[in-house]
């Protein structure tokens, strides 16, 4: 009998593993197809303009611009997609793996470290990827609450330099 509950607990583990898998996947066609869409567009334009007078090139460096700028924003949503899929998924395995209540232990790092170190003396910064997937959180909240690099992320991740515009985030 306890086989069988601790096979059913491997096929719910590898169904939200391959459950996040497709979600990984899903974000990351949406980000190559805008990029791919821009770097047409990007094309375009540069051909138009090599028979247009100088004056009016100046005008289509404002399109050039504004494609950039598509590019990034769907470079920080992504990341904000990507960590709601670790986000959503750490809740599911705790849930699975401890009961319902401790899914809200997820949202919180802090509280997720707690949590595993008196559940099961485990040290987040031990798991494997956590430095990965910390710098991805640490994005997440800049995108969504700054805007810019935060004191956190600069200090932990010394690449990112507090204050400094989010660019560049799809090659974190």
């Amino acid at each position: 009998m306890a086989r069988k509950g601790r096979i059913s607990k491997i096929r719910v583990l590898t169904y939200l593993r391959g459950f996040a898998e497709s979600e990984v996947e899903a974000i990351d066609r949406f980000r190559a197809h805008v990029h791919d869409a821009a770097a047409a567009e990007r094309r375009s334009i540069e051909r138009r303009a090599n028979n247009l007078p100088s004056e009016i090139q100046e005008f289509l460096a404002d399109d050039l611009h504004e494609l950039d700028a598509i590019s990034d924003l769907a470079d920080q949503l992504s990341i904000v997609a990507l960590y709601s899929v670790v986000e959503i998924n750490t809740g599911r395995v705790l849930a699975q793996r401890f009961g319902p209540a401790a899914r809200k232990n997820a949202s919180y790092i802090k509280r997720l470290h707690k949590f595993l170190m008196q559940q099961q003396r485990i040290d987040i910064k031990r798991i494997p990827h956590y430095r990965a997937v910390n710098e991805l959180r640490l994005l997440n909240n800049a995108v969504k609450h700054a805007g810019r690099v935060t004191a956190e992320l600069a200090r932990e991740y010394p690449r990112w330099k507090q204050g400094r515009k989010l660019t560049g985030v799809g090659a974190a």
